[in-house]
């Protein structure tokens, strides 16, 4: 499986991966033989990567963050939960925090693997999917932090709902933290800690956010994680750059030259060991000049995955980047 641009697909290529809009409905099936008719489409739709088969890298597996079940519940309840907010409905806070506690079990099992996670290129619904982005890089984050199962449950809360109070478009008006705030904190359900999460996710770590320019540990710790998987998030998906999207590493470096100014520079540190910057089955240009595929990933050096190097003709090689600390990745090649 290689992660290849729309621009270099060719009729006979095989999806190795279903293409998705971010909402979950299915444009392409895995499998699909693609024809000249369908690669027209998938540019139509403006999507500019996939994951195609390639049998030199049939053992590269793709990092799953979530299982399907538990992210289409997630999305039908953020759906559902937002709808109510926005109609002044009751609201059932059991099944977000439900949720919250299948997306923990999910990432238990599976957090010493890092997340990995590419933007969407097809984005209909920016509450649900965005929502549901900031809940699974927050269980990973806070699950490398000396939680509880109840603080880790109410943290995870907390990112489900944050944006609850604002539209469904990617702008957002100061506003919107009020009108979360005051519907979540209505829910005796929900732990206030969860709730305060809709007011101050918007607090900057330096003291130049709203509504009330909280500043450093002013500002909840709940609040301070889940900025930093928020504003990843939307720079992942460049929500705030016409809808542009960038690779993973990309946007932890937006993330990180806001550390210590917008975010916690704790937990900038703490996002960069817990993400994977190169997933599994990118292309990748190393120092060297040659070519190659992420097949594995190093714990804890995100930076410096293992690397197999090919050219036109065969499979030259594999390098561990984490042994071989004179090579680096120089860039990623998606065209």
């Amino acid at each position: 499986m290689r992660l290849v641009g729309a621009k270099s697909l060719t009729a006979g290529d095989v999806l190795a991966m279903p293409v998705l809009t971010s909402s979950g409905k299915t444009i392409l099936n895995s499998a699909v033989v693609l024809t000249d008719a369908y690669i027209d489409k998938l540019r139509q739709f403006k999507i500019y990567k996939v994951y195609i088969d390639d049998g030199r890298f049939d053992d590269v597996e793709l990092m799953e963050n979530l299982d399907a079940r538990t992210k289409n519940n997630a999305m039908q309840v953020i759906e559902d939960t937002y709808e109510r907010v926005q109609k002044s409905k009751e609201i059932d806070e059991y099944l977000i925090k439900d949720i919250a506690k299948e997306i923990i079990e999910y990432v238990r099992g599976c957090k010493d693997k890092g997340i990995s996670l590419l933007a969407a290129d097809v984005v209909d619904n920016y509450i649900t999917r965005h929502s549901l982005n900031v809940a699974i890089f927050t269980a990973y984050l806070g699950s490398r932090i000396n939680y509880n199962y109840n603080m880790l449950c109410d943290l995870v809360t907390g990112a489900l709902i944050h944006d609850m109070g604002r539209e469904n478009i990617s702008e957002e008006s100061p506003e919107h933290v009020q009108k979360g705030f005051d519907a979540m904190r209505r829910c005796r359900g929900l732990s206030l800690h969860s709730a305060i999460v809709c007011y101050e996710h918007h607090e900057n770590f330096n003291g130049t956010g709203y509504p009330r320019k909280l500043k450093g540990s002013s500002i909840s710790e709940f609040s301070r994680i889940i900025r930093v998987a928020d504003v990843y998030d939307n720079v992942l998906h460049g929500y705030h750059n016409n809808n542009v999207s960038v690779m993973p590493h990309q946007a932890f470096e937006y993330v990180l030259a806001l550390s210590d100014k917008i975010l916690d520079p704790e937990f900038v540190q703490l996002f960069r060991d817990t993400i994977v910057f190169f997933p599994n089955g990118c292309t990748v240009l190393l120092s060297n000049g040659l070519k190659g595929v992420v097949i594995r990933q190093n714990l804890g050096s995100p930076q410096r995955p293992v690397v197999r190097i090919y050219n036109d003709s065969s499979v030259i090689g594999e390098v561990d980047l984490f042994k071989s600390l004179t090579l680096f990745i120089k860039e990623v090649i998606v065209v």
